[in-house]
């Protein structure tokens, strides 16, 4: 899409409002959700209790480790979220720009709706990249038996 800036802004509308892009932000994320690891009652708890974890130094009582030690079991899921967060914001600027410029034809900077594609692609490939290798060879096969 970066590539066809700006003669075909039309197509990089319609690419960015086809069935394959959810239009909502909540349906965006939950097609990331779907396939992320989900969000432990553990980090649930500690996220809605933050204030007693900060207070108590995430004191869990006495011989047990600090809540907020062995935070690496979180680690893949926090990038999950992250990068699924920062590719909505690179689509919906996107989609912003590309309506801005279609209403302004005399614009012909399109510096800030490569920037935001750019951006939006690098987050899913970051996303991707988490992924077991297993599972994007089998997502791949899929792909392949799809066309």
């Amino acid at each position: 899409a970066v590539a066809a800036c700006p003669k075909n802004l039309d197509e990089v509308q319609k690419s960015l409002g086809s069935n394959t892009v959810p239009m909502s932000e909540k349906d965006f994320k939950k097609l990331f959700d779907e396939y992320s690891e989900a969000i432990t009652y553990k980090q649930r708890y500690m996220d809605q209790n933050a204030f007693l974890v900060y207070y108590t130094g995430g004191f869990d009582g006495p011989g047990r480790p600090k809540m907020e030690e062995n935070r690496d079991e979180y680690t893949r899921q926090n990038k999950q979220y992250g990068f699924r967060n920062e590719a909505w914001i690179g689509v919906d600027d996107a989609r912003a720009e590309v309506a801005y410029l279609i209403k302004n034809p005399g614009e012909t900077d399109v510096a800030d709706l490569t920037k935001a594609l750019a951006d939006a692609r690098g987050a899913i490939n970051n996303y991707v990249g988490l992924a077991p290798a297993a599972d994007i060879d089998a997502a791949k096969e899929l792909l392949a038996k799809s066309r």
